[in-house]
């Protein structure tokens, strides 16, 4: 397998990335994918240029691909790339709309939170540092006043990562068995966002590329290339069709 400093080398895409990048912005680029790809050696395994288009999704979300900042990351399935967004991504890139005074995403330890479950609303009680958690919870708030939440339980969370990632539901391992926590929080912010948020371009962009590989595959669920749906159903008003009126009704 060529290594990616190899691949960087070769004379298309060194042209590839001059006409896409400034000099800075395309030296930066590349080391920072050759310094991914030398700490992680799963990832040396993979196709170099899957490997590189993968790394430029982040760069067109203008997110860092660092795996301590958690905005985003690039994941090997099989020796194949997948790039995914982090938690915090989702924010950064909600922030960027200038629409939000307040998201979060966040862990609900047992005693924490009242819901009713006929309108939905969520009270918090009191924090409660020593008790289990049970669950994840979103919550938006936009400028004009508009707040939703979205709250899973544990349960709920497990049960989406076994129906979205083949990996986990089939060998309990991978990214939610690593970092559970970190994709239960992603997995209710995006959720909430995608239904309820101002979905920006980058927005779209980047629930749509979500733990896909360099070809806009979902290999890790092969099955289902549809978006995330809501796992908490909630039945939708139908919209009341106009009555017709005849001439001889008047």
């Amino acid at each position: 397998m060529k290594s990616i400093s190899n691949h960087f080398k070769n004379a298309e895409v060194s042209k590839f990335l001059a006409n896409n990048f400034g000099d800075k912005e395309r030296k930066a680029f590349v080391s920072n994918v050759i310094a991914l790809t030398e700490a992680d050696p799963k990832l040396q395994k993979c196709d170099p240029g899957s490997l590189m288009k993968c790394a430029m999704n982040a760069t067109a979300l203008n997110l860092p691909l660092n795996k301590n900042l958690g905005y985003a990351y690039i994941v090997p399935y099989n020796n194949v790339p997948q790039f995914q967004m982090g938690y915090k991504g989702f924010i950064q890139l909600a922030i960027r709309t200038g629409q939000y005074k307040t998201i979060n995403a966040c862990e609900v330890r047992e005693g924490e939170i009242k819901r009713n479950k006929f309108t939905g609303a969520i009270e918090f009680l009191e924090e409660k540092e020593e008790g289990k958690i049970v669950g994840y919870l979103a919550f938006i708030e936009l400028l004009n006043g508009f707040q939703q939440s979205l709250y899973m339980s544990t349960k709920e969370v497990q049960a989406h990562a076994k129906k979205y990632s083949k990996v986990f539901a089939r060998y309990g391992n991978g990214l939610w068995k690593d970092e559970f926590h970190l994709m239960a929080k992603k997995t209710v912010l995006k959720l909430l966002l995608n239904r309820y948020g101002v979905l920006s371009t980058e927005m779209q962009n980047a629930i749509q590329i979500d733990q896909a590989d360099s070809e806009g595959n979902y290999i890790d669920n092969p099955t289902s290339r549809q978006v995330e749906v809501e796992v908490l159903k909630q039945a939708e008003p139908e919209d009341e069709k106009p009555k017709v009126l005849n001439l001889s009704d008047l």
